[in-house]
């Protein structure tokens, strides 16, 4: 249920130099085999936290986050994380006496965090989701509660008239939250280095298709298109990013086109890891081009058996007529030495 949200958020979240730090808590209607309550968060696209209602235990997703912090932080990020489990099996229940749902499977979600914007700039949020959908957001400039719902409207004025609250919250998402970015960040700056793609562009082996792989990169974010004629082909399809065996990222991206069409079609890639966009050429070879070569490697492999053949006949004669200057000159020097016959 998660993944109703998550892919959006994170598409495009981080540019080059930039960092964004993100909770996603999300509670579940009880009795379907699922934690009633998770939490993750991400800084920028790498998972570092996660929470179950299960296990009850915050818990670091990677090496240097677990490396980074003491004992005393986990046990103070487990407390505070098992308040607000209880606070979201609650928001449950009350979303479903107020949208008149008595039964089924139902997802009470909420995002918040903060960016660390390239240009020095700073941003927070913090949002909520129901079943998928948008319910409610916090407006940070104007410490206001938005929602696109009328059954949302009682949290809204109910959030509202708790002023010192919206402060206390804009501080935490605007101060608070970028201090802890920072350092994670520092934490975890060897793997939050960013890593260029590599780039190769093909035609498929019945001439229908020109594919170009992108490999080996991170972050996440990269932009791939084919272009012809200095124009990004809309018709261009793709499986999305996938992940790497090794926390690097793949995209795979083609357009159909006519068998023997020979007209350029770079591959231009945009990536936080490459100082300027890429822009990759397919290389295409005639079939004239082709058979030259083939006649080429045929006539060297004929003129290398020629060559074998002699100087394996010249070898051969040699051993016939018992002449071996090597043996000849041994004997000479041997000679004076010895007057027994041959």
């Amino acid at each position: 249920m998660l993944m109703l949200m998550l892919p959006a958020l994170l598409a495009g979240a981080q540019a080059a130099g930039s960092h964004s730090l993100r909770y996603y808590y999300t509670g579940v209607t009880p009795g379907w085999g699922v934690p009633e309550f998770t939490i993750v968060g991400y800084l920028d696209e790498e998972q570092i936290v996660y929470y179950d209602s299960e296990r009850r235990q915050m818990e670091p997703r990677q090496r240097w986050m677990a490396e980074s912090q003491g004992a005393d932080y986990w046990e103070r990020e487990t407390q505070d994380r098992r308040g607000h489990e209880e606070v979201h099996k609650r928001n449950v229940q009350t979303a479903m006496i107020r949208t008149n749902q008595s039964g089924g499977i139902h997802t009470f979600q909420e995002m918040y965090g903060c960016e660390l914007r390239s240009d020095g700039s700073i941003a927070g949020f913090d949002q909520y989701g129901w079943d998928g959908e948008d319910f409610i957001s916090f407006d940070i400039e104007r410490m206001l509660w938005v929602t696109p719902v009328t059954w949302g409207l009682l949290t809204k004025h109910k959030w509202d008239r708790d002023t010192g609250m919206n402060h206390q919250f804009k501080g935490y998402l605007e101060e608070t939250c970028i201090e802890w970015l920072r350092k994670y960040v520092q934490a975890g700056q060897s793997q939050l280095t960013p890593v260029q793609p590599e780039v190769s562009i093909f035609l498929s082996g019945d001439g229908s298709r020109v594919c170009c792989f992108t490999t080996g990169f991170y972050p996440r974010s990269i932009e791939v298109n084919l272009v012809r004629d200095g124009l990004v082909l809309d018709e261009s399809r793709s499986h999305g990013t996938l992940p790497n065996h090794d926390g690097t990222f793949q995209q795979r991206r083609w357009v159909h086109v006519e068998p023997g069409d020979t007209a350029p079609l770079p591959c231009l890639v945009e990536h936080p890891g490459l100082s300027e966009p890429l822009e990759v050429f397919l290389v295409h070879k005639s079939g004239s081009n082709v058979m030259t070569i083939v006649l080429v490697l045929v006539v060297l492999v004929l003129v290398a058996a020629v060559v074998g053949g002699v100087l394996y006949w010249k070898k051969k004669q040699a051993g016939k007529s018992g002449y071996n200057a090597t043996k000849t000159s041994e004997r000479g020097e041997n000679s004076s030495n010895s007057s027994a016959p041959a």
